[in-house]
């Protein structure tokens, strides 16, 4: 089979330019629990017409209810799926395993993809979503195509993003935005501190904000790898956007499979960078981007397309000596350094190396030499939004024989209609001739068909036109609404909501290491070991220098050979492991030989979520930070084996690229760097990101063997210590922070 278009549906006008452009799926959001709240989104009736509109046209519609979900959230969380349910959509997007475990108990005909949210990155956590039943897995941003083909071996489709906006955290692992601005990523409503500028070693950039990706020319590449779906970011871009993107993809995935493949031209290129890009486009994780290549430091909004420069200056008007075609209404940046003006081209179309009038507006700074770049093209976009919605072709039969009731018949070349009317008459002058009625039957207006084929049989009958239109019309809406029903996947069933009644287990408290040499035991307490390097011989030195009974803390993110070189490591140190702590809810595919809990890395929210990962065999759960005492306490209730980060320094968000190396403009060697071993002056250790307060943000290494992990972590310490009592605690050996800024994080904010 051909690999999907993907297209982001923000609103209903973004599905049509998606429908126009060719797209096979679009991905939308409901009113409620979707990771982009700042779209507008579909409420029931909008998203009712629109799964309706989009299954006529065969257009698959995925509905995101991926936002970690409260315990109080949880009966409309029923109502959404439900209501999901009962419209077939064709896919749910989830994160939170509570709403897992709700949509695989009460309605097992839903189809559910693991979304980018819930973090899966390799070949054992797609295997684990196939084995709970999921349809498909969009994969981690920060997947190779190595690893891409390794997931594609599992029962379930694999989907991949392909263009646009990238998170520079790992999805799903990001609490900057929540602890800086209680914002949360998890619930919809980031506010994206990453495209803020911070300073590093004294340079001042956007050091968390990546380019945009384009994997146009790599799709066969993709397909080899065994991508099902290809997937276009863009639930809050405009319409054009969605437009011209989906449109490129389209045409390249037919040429694809037609062996008529070429690499986009720069007309094509152009005009993809023309709607949206920042910084120039990259080809991201998936063919081995790396650092430098990865983050533009020196811009965060779209860069445009440069059109000319500024050639004279007078009073009232500057020339622009155009290289591109410049179009009336075209909006404009003239940018001198660091100062950028924003304007709007008003005047006639100036054809690549001819001169442009631009009116000087009253305090407008611009000079001769000036760069001008184009961030909007009036004609794209006016072309944008003229792409027609395919017409579905028809055939039409129809009697009308003096006597019988008026009969029409109509087919898609799969589905068929018949309606019938009142009894046909004879003529009693002129009767109704086959050219007139096939005439008139042609005439389908605004309807979604049109007519290919049109058969009358009829003789000496009349046919008032109006009985001949209402007819048509009637049969026609039979037909929409067959074909969509007949398109759309068997949703139906229902089953009972599981009890979310949780054991009771004593816990002790848990402390979290870094250093090995700093480990102590206590009796009731759990040390934890979460080691800076996971390459074998340093992760074997370490824990021989461990006291048996340490529990290891898994990395969140590895790829597949790491993962696979862990489980054996921790079956043959099994007599001195008293566990593993999961980094990630993927690491619940392997079959762990110790006792084993879920992390920070698999935040709980909800009793339904610790329910399941208790079922899935975990010895404890960890409460999400973003709850508050209220709803901390609810979670917990009944001694409930759930354990509270207590004091810590919360990890903001994990990055696959270096600060450091692509502070040094490094592209290349992410996996054999050395810098931190050698602990060069330029090595990331001991360094941070200052941010506009001159708050400093410290970073830190995870080595594994295919090069590090970066946590960014967050400024103050997060210390609830004396306001848990009578909760499971999980502290973490902090040293040097003993003078530290303290937080009680979200443990006394207001409920969202």
């Amino acid at each position: 089979m051909k690999m999907e278009v993907l297209a982001p549906a923000g609103d209903r006008t973004a599905l049509d330019r998606a429908a126009a452009a060719g797209a096979d799926a679009v991905y939308l959001g409901y009113a409620s629990f979707s990771a982009r709240a700042g779209a507008a989104n579909f409420d029931t009736e909008g998203l009712t017409e629109a799964i309706h509109f989009a299954h006529l046209h065969h257009i698959r519609v995925y509905v995101t209810v991926n936002t970690l979900v409260k315990d109080t959230e949880l009966e409309e969380i029923l109502r959404v799926l439900r209501l999901l349910r009962d419209l077939k959509a064709d896919g749910v997007l989830i994160q939170d395993p509570g709403v897992l475990r709700l949509a695989r108990k009460c309605f097992p005909g839903l189809h559910v993809h693991a979304s980018t949210q819930m973090a899966i990155h390799n070949r054992t956590g797609v295997s684990w979503c196939a084995r709970q039943g999921m349809k498909r897995v969009v994969l981690a941003r920060e997947c190779s195509a190595d690893e891409i083909r390794k997931c594609t071996k599992e029962p379930v489709e694999v989907e991949v993003f392909v263009h646009g906006a990238q998170c520079t955290a790992v999805s799903g692992m990001c609490l900057f935005s929540s602890m800086a601005g209680e914002r949360s990523g998890n619930r919809g409503r980031c506010a994206q501190p990453c495209r803020l500028e911070y300073s590093y070693r004294g340079r001042r950039g956007a050091w968390l904000s990546p380019r945009d990706v384009c994997l146009r020319n790599d799709l066969p590449a993709l397909r080899d790898a065994g991508a099902a779906s290809l997937k276009i970011e863009g639930r809050l871009k405009r319409p054009e956007y969605v437009a011209v993107v989906t449109k490129s993809y389209r045409d390249a995935v037919d040429a694809l499979y037609a062996g008529s493949f070429t690499r986009a031209d720069e007309r094509e290129e152009t005009a993809l960078k023309q709607i949206f890009q920042r910084g120039g486009f990259m080809r991201g994780y998936v063919m081995k981007c790396e650092d430098a290549d990865v983050i533009c430091p020196e811009r965060v909004s779209h860069a445009g397309v440069r059109i000319g420069v500024i050639d004279s200056v007078g009073e009232r008007l500057a020339g622009i000596r155009t290289e591109r075609t410049l179009h009336d209404g075209d909006a404009l940046q003239i940018r001198h350094g660091e100062n950028t003006e924003d304007v709007i081209y008003s005047g006639r179309e100036t054809a690549a190396g001819d001169v442009a009038k631009l009116w000087i507006r009253e305090g407008l700074r611009i000079g001769k030499g000036d760069e001008v770049v184009r961030l909007a093209d009036a004609l794209q976009l006016r072309e944008a939004m003229a792409m027609q919605i395919g017409k579905i072709p028809v055939s039409l039969h129809l009697r009308a024989m003096p006597g019988e009731p008026l009969q029409l018949k109509a087919s898609d070349g799969n589905v068929s209609t018949v309606c019938t009317g009142d009894t046909v008459q004879a003529a009693k002058t002129r009767p109704s001739t086959p050219e007139d009625l096939k005439r008139n039957l042609g005439k389908t207006g605004d309807t979604a068909f049109v007519c290919e084929q049109i058969t009358v049989v009829t003789e000496n009958a009349f046919v008032p036109v109006s009985a001949l239109n209402a007819l048509r019309r009637e049969t026609l809406e039979l037909l929409a609404k067959e074909r969509a029903g007949a398109f759309a996947y068997d949703t139906s069933g229902e089953g009972n909501v599981p009890e979310d009644d949780l054991p009771a287990r004593e816990l002790p408290e848990m402390v979290i290491y870094r250093d090995p040499a700093r480990i102590q035991t206590a009796e009731g307490q759990r040390a934890v070991l979460y080691p800076e390097d996971y390459r074998r011989d340093a992760l074997e030195k370490a824990l021989n220098g461990c006291p048996d009974g340490i529990w290891l803390h898994l990395p969140p993110v590895c790829e597949e050979s790491t993962l696979t070189e862990l489980a054996d490591l921790t079956e043959r140190f099994a007599a001195k492991l008293g566990g593993v702590v999961l980094g990630s809810i993927g690491q619940l595919g392997i079959d762990w030989k110790v006792p084993y809990g879920a992390g920070a890395g698999i935040p709980v929210m909800n009793r339904q979520a610790a329910g399941f990962l208790l079922d899935e065999g975990c010895e404890f759960v960890t409460a999400s930070p973003e709850l508050t005492e209220r709803e901390t306490r609810a979670l917990c209730a009944g001694k409930a084996p759930v354990t509270v980060r207590a004091y810590c320094r919360e990890q903001l968000m994990i990055l696959h690229h270096c600060p450091a190396r692509t502070w040094l403009g490094m592209t290349k060697g992410h996996r054999e760097c050395t810098m931190c071993d050698r602990n060069t002056a330029d090595a990331l250790r001991g360094t941070y990101l200052t941010d506009r307060r001159g708050e400093k943000l410290p970073l830190e290494r995870i080595r594994l063997p295919e090069g590090c992990l970066v946590r960014v972590r967050n400024i103050a310490v997060t210390d609830i210590l004396q306001h848990c009592g009578g909760l499971y605690r999980t502290t973490e050996d902090l040293p040097g922070d003993e003078t530290a800024e303290r937080t009680s994080g979200h443990w006394y904010r207001a409920t969202e």
